[in-house]
């Protein structure tokens, strides 16, 4: 097309330079359009494996390369982090908890025999303490009903996280970068976690495949890379002496444990009023 079809401003190329719309002819053969879909989304799957090693392995690498303007070689941040997120808890529907549910409160013992998911709430709030024993009520009678809403909470409990993040690199690396900066590494180290997660799901499902020395193995190698990715991730991206980036650390993981359990707080007190 020599013309744009929206604004009819000349073309120079394949979007236009006054108002930015792609000048692809829709009315094509199927097959083409086809073909055309198939080449797109094989291009994401190949941006998706050139991201997921480094991901994996160097925890650095695909931020920094992100931010000094190599952005079409790996997964956009926001991309890879709903990709992540979307197979974690994709696993819990392919592969269910099937275990029994209590729930109980401080107050109480905890219940014994069995594989069980167990939620321990508070026995009393200092707000509307009446209101919030009828929802506790509610829970005790309806465990699963409360499991599954506590797990529809968890998704938008997490996407919250990741503001919430970037704000404390924000905090604790001021002269960093800016707030975007912080929330390219924040979204990609989530997506990382949710990919260790994933394979630990995973791993605790196949008691068929592998044996249990391996796979013990394997978690606590998960777990141990879980622990060194961010400290490693954070002196190669913002730099800093290993003592500073210790306190930093030991500040950022702090803070954040704190924010952490406010959420999941915020998601029991969700699923309690959503049963």
């Amino acid at each position: 097309m020599a013309n744009c079809a929206n604004c009819s401003h000349p073309l120079e190329g394949p979007y236009c330079s006054e108002c930015g719309q792609h000048a692809v002819e829709l009315h094509r053969p199927l097959r083409q359009l086809i073909s055309q879909a198939i080449e797109e989304t094989l291009s994401v799957d190949t941006r998706l494996l050139r991201t997921l090693r480094p991901l994996l392995f160097e925890p650095d690498l695909v931020t920094r390369q992100y931010l000094s303007g190599h952005r079409v070689v790996h997964v956009q941040p926001l991309k890879a982090y709903l990709i992540a997120a979307l197979v974690f808890f994709g696993l819990f529907t392919a592969f269910p908890n099937r275990a029994s549910i209590d729930v109980f409160t401080t107050e109480e013992e905890r219940p014994s025999g069995g594989a069980r998911m167990q939620f321990q709430l508070p026995a009393h709030v200092s707000l509307n303490d009446a209101k919030y024993q009828q929802l506790l009520a509610r829970a005790k009678a309806n465990p699963d009903g409360f499991a599954n809403a506590v797990g529809a909470a968890v998704p938008r409990a997490f996407f919250l996280f990741l503001p919430i993040f970037a704000g404390l690199l924000e905090l604790f690396y001021r002269r960093a970068g800016y707030y975007v900066d912080h929330l390219v590494f924040s979204l990609y180290y989530h997506a990382f976690v949710f990919v260790v997660f994933s394979a630990l799901y995973l791993m605790s499902h196949t008691s068929g495949v592998l044996p249990g020395s391996v796979r013990t193995a394997i978690g606590f190698a998960l777990l141990g890379w879980l622990v060194a990715d961010l400290p490693i991730a954070l002196r190669r991206v913002y730099g800093g002496s290993r003592l500073i980036t210790f306190f930093k650390l030991v500040g950022l993981g702090v803070t954040y444990l704190v924010v952490f359990w406010v959420g999941v707080m915020g998601v029991l007190f969700i699923g309690l009023s959503t049963i």
